[in-house]
C-alpha cells in the first residue's frame, strides 16, 4: 500500500528519468540554493486535486497531480535542452514501486531563459478503504403471520 501518492509519483518519475538518461544527470527532489550539480533535473509537485466518485463501504476518488520537471544545463545549451525535451516525453507511462503503471494525461514543455520547463499530469483512480465503518445498534426483530380468521 503507498502511503503518500504524490511521494511515490515523483520518486517513480525520478527513477525513470535516471533509466531515461542512464543516470547521466542528477535529479532533485528538494530546493537546493548552492552546490547544484549541472546539467541537472528539478521535480516539484505543483498542485493537485482529488474529488469523490461512487462508493459506500470503500471510498474512490479520483486524483490528479501537476508536476513540473526543470532541466538545467550548464550554459543553457539548447542543443542539451532539446535532448532532454525529446526524452521527458517517455514519462508517458511510469511504473510504481508496487508494479503499477500509470499513464500521463498531459505532457508539454517551454524553454525559457536557457532553462527547460517540462509539465506532466497524471490522473488516478485512488481507493481508500474505511477502517471504522459505521454499524447499527443491535436490535431484536420478532414476526409472525397474521391470522386474519380471528
Amino acid at each position: 500500500m503507498i502511503d503518500s501518492v504524490a511521494n511515490e509519483i515523483k520518486d517513480s518519475i525520478a527513477k525513470q528519468i535516471n533509466t531515461i538518461f542512464d543516470n547521466k544527470y542528477p535529479v532533485y527532489d528538494r530546493n537546493i540554493s548552492q552546490n547544484l550539480d549541472k546539467p541537472c533535473f528539478f521535480i516539484k509537485v505543483l498542485d493537485g486535486d482529488e474529488s469523490r466518485t461512487l462508493g459506500i463501504k470503500d471510498r474512490y476518488y479520483k486524483k490528479t497531480l501537476h508536476i513540473v520537471i526543470t532541466g538545467y544545463t550548464l550554459d543553457g545549451d539548447t542543443d542539451i535542452l532539446n535532448d532532454m525535451m525529446d526524452k521527458l516525453y517517455d514519462l508517458e507511462i511510469i511504473t510504481l514501486s508496487d508494479g503499477s503503471k500509470i499513464l500521463a494525461n498531459k505532457l508539454s514543455h517551454k524553454v525559457e531563459d536557457g532553462v527547460l520547463i517540462f509539465f506532466v499530469d497524471y490522473k488516478l483512480s485512488i481507493k481508500k478503504t474505511n477502517n471504522n465503518p459505521t454499524k447499527m445498534n443491535d436490535y431484536d426483530l420478532n414476526g409472525g403471520v397474521k391470522d386474519e380468521g380471528k
